[in-house]
């Protein structure tokens, strides 16, 4: 049997609507719980409103798989889920800059009308920085007494790195720049030919990939992986991040505002550089389909057991696979 057979397999033996429904159903009862309705008032509301609006929660359910994977399927989860919610409120906020009308001015996120359309721009980027607080504090003192100190601190620091200049805000200003919106940058429509993958993947791994390598790292972090299966992971979290970045460019240029959530089709209306604006949607399915094989490729190493990555390959499936 080849390898990619016995990869295959696993679509048949495990129940992945069942998984993924109960650990969002989890997901969603502790973020509830996290956000309660508070003072000010405003602030919080508009708060809920993005981090409780429903979503794939596939950042949270990647950070609680990737700790499965090591500590195993049949183990408790509840240490793993301040961290999971945690990722969930970064997730939202960048959401909520990213459709503000100083970066992607988009009216609707999630089939809803964007933050800033119901509690107005002040509120919704003040909303932002709150959970943004709110993720870290929420990780600090909901994450059981007994965790290391050594692995909390690790994994602030990694968060930090994936959220900041070298993370989620570098890759926008990089996406920015190649969109003509960044200040004293010409958006030169005929300059598109000269983008090189290279520049793509950066933009994709630093907006979009950050986030999601984290969400993987840190779950097995957490649950004390060793450097091996670290290095393993992340390398699949790399595959699957860019992999659904490409899935989601090739939904914005085929969906609708019904099936997507969002508005479509702004991506060729910017001029965006992305895989699908460059190198067309033919190219664009292809790179995604070899990402997905290299993926499940890097799962299926003796470092990692078979059962336990089986949550993380039907994850990737997902990613690349789904239509919303």
């Amino acid at each position: 049997m080849s390898r990619m057979q016995t990869i295959g397999r696993s679509q048949h033996d495990f129940d992945f609507a069942s998984y993924s429904k109960a650990k969002r159903d989890l997901i969603e009862i502790r973020l509830t719980e996290y956000l309660p309705v508070s003072s000010p008032d405003t602030l919080w509301q508009s708060m809920r409103y993005s981090v409780l609006s429903g979503g794939k929660r596939l950042r949270a359910l990647l950070c609680l798989a990737a700790a499965e994977a090591i500590v195993g399927l049949n183990s408790d989860i509840e240490p793993f889920l301040p961290l999971a919610c945690a990722i969930e409120m970064i997730h939202a906020m960048s959401l909520i800059h990213d459709d503000l009308p100083a970066l992607d001015n988009d009216d609707y996120r999630r089939g809803k009308l964007t933050n800033h359309k119901v509690y107005g721009e002040a509120t919704a980027l003040l909303a932002g920085d709150a959970l943004l607080m709110l993720a870290i504090e929420t990780f600090i003192e909901k994450t059981i007494k007994t965790a290391d100190p050594q692995v909390m601190l690790n994994i602030i620091s990694h968060f930090c790195h994936a959220v900041g200049a070298s993370g989620m805000v570098g890759g926008q200003i990089l996406d920015l720049a190649f969109t003509g919106k960044q200040q004293g940058m010409e958006n030169d429509k005929n300059e598109t030919n000269h983008i090189d993958a290279q520049t793509i993947e950066a933009i994709h791994k630093s907006k979009t990939g950050a986030l999601i390598k984290f969400s993987v790292w840190s779950g097995a972090r957490l649950a004390k992986a060793n450097v091996e299966q670290l290095s393993l992971l992340e390398q699949f979290a790399d595959k699957l991040g860019f992999a659904f970045q490409i899935a989601d460019d090739l939904l914005d240029s085929t969906g609708n505002l019904e099936t997507l959530g969002k508005t479509p089709g702004k991506d060729l209306a910017a001029n965006k550089m992305t895989w699908v604006t460059v190198f067309g949607e033919k190219l664009a399915k292809q790179k995604m389909r070899d990402l997905e094989e290299e993926g499940l490729a890097i799962l299926n190493n003796r470092v990692l057991q078979a059962e336990r990555v089986k949550p993380l390959q039907e994850l990737l499936r997902y990613a690349v696979h789904r239509k919303n």
